[in-house]
């Protein structure tokens, strides 16, 4: 689905001075005097329009927009396709470094640059971020196969009773999902092909039996159906903080995959596996909603965007309920380098967890890399 596009009357960024030290404390007309002052601004959203990226999109267009000098409307464009290559791709080979092109970045374009993927046309750390938004995980399934919301009998159920899944695609936005299941015991019979909106439309008609979400849609998507009874949690992935990962604070009465892991189990999981989950962990979690700027982006209008974040961060918008239902109580990560810094330790993966991932995915879903 692609939205309103940008025309062609946008005004570029001009060249000007900016004190960087004081940009963040000078009023927003003065510093649209400064020589910032776009009309328009494009946003590309490389997912369909009713997933969690466009939700996250949506929530902050509107203050990032109010918070950058001249009050720019910013136009989403969902360019779906690939597990994120599609859209991302197109970013990275039209969008120019005038600050007018935001790429809002999704887990699958991690998986996908990572993995090697041989469609990706994109180089993941040149990209210049100014706003990273963890998002916790929750698997779960319906009631009516058999699940209870006790991962003592759900487990072992799901171990022998096959479940129908749909979803994206093994690189895709799926992987720490589905190999979290497999490391379960638990085997699926895969649709895939499907955005998040659709693989949760499907599930809620009994099409699917598992499915999981990012907690930007819990509020809204998964705990009504809870609520409701036609649903049970089986694991979140969890969320880190001070270096242990510990229950999702958007649901803290659900376990976490470490924990049912080691009640299945009987012991921790260890060794190369647990290096591969917490790697597409902190890829999935930690990382997993990031807006960048394109390549060779200049410092001052990428602090200009970074200043405007923090702004919009601080707006009555962005601290009303309704974008905490959204954004949770996970902690924003904005400004420059501390972006870089998780677009960095995202974009890192060993040859080992390489080749576990695979070896993993030609051996469970019969993909090929190359």
């Amino acid at each position: 689905m692609t939205n309103t596009t940008p025309t062609g009357s946008r005004r570029r960024f001009l060249k000007g001075s900016l004190a960087l030290g004081a940009a963040a404390t000078l009023p927003l007309p003065l510093r649209a005097q400064e020589g910032f002052a776009p009309e328009e601004i494009e946003m590309i959203v490389p997912y369909g329009a009713g997933g969690g990226s466009t939700i996250h999109a949506r929530l902050f267009a509107g203050p990032l927009g109010e918070a950058l000098p001249g009050q720019p409307t910013i136009l989403i464009r969902n360019v779906e396709g690939a597990g994120s290559v599609v859209g991302i791709n197109e970013f990275a080979q039209n969008a120019e470094p005038d600050g007018l092109t935001i790429g809002a970045l999704g887990t699958g374009t991690f998986f996908q640059y990572l993995l090697r993927n041989p469609a990706v046309r994109y180089d993941l750390p040149n990209f210049r971020p100014f706003l990273a938004s963890p998002f916790g995980v929750v698997v779960y399934g319906r009631t009516d196969f058999g699940l209870t919301g006790d991962p003592a009998h759900d487990v072992p159920y799901l171990q022998e009773n096959v479940a129908v899944y749909g979803g994206d695609g093994a690189t895709a936005a799926d992987l720490p999902t589905l190999v979290s299941l497999d490391l379960l015991g638990i085997k699926i019979r895969p649709v895939f092909g499907l955005s998040n909106a659709d693989a949760r439309g499907g599930y809620e008609r009994g099409e699917f039996q598992v499915n999981f979400d990012n907690m930007a849609s819990w509020t809204a998507g998964v705990l009504p159906m809870i609520e409701e009874g036609s649903t049970a949690p089986l694991f979140t992935l969890g969320y880190e903080r001070n270096g242990v990962i510990e229950r999702d604070p958007m649901a803290p009465e659900v376990p976490t995959f470490l924990e049912v892991y080691e009640m299945v189990h009987g012991k921790p999981l260890e060794g190369i596996e647990y290096s591969v989950w917490k790697m597409l962990f902190d890829i999935r979690v930690m990382a997993a909603k990031m807006f960048v700027l394109p390549a060779g982006t200049p410092d001052e209008i990428l602090q200009i965007y970074a200043d405007a974040a923090a702004a919009a961060m601080a707006s009555d918008a962005l601290q009303g309920q309704a974008a905490m239902d959204v954004l949770g109580p996970y902690d924003q990560v904005i400004g420059i380098e501390a972006a870089a810094g998780v677009l960095r330790g995202a974009a890192e993966v060993s040859d080992e967890q390489r080749q576990w991932l695979t070896d993993w995915l030609l051996e469970v879903y019969d993909v090929t890399l190359d």
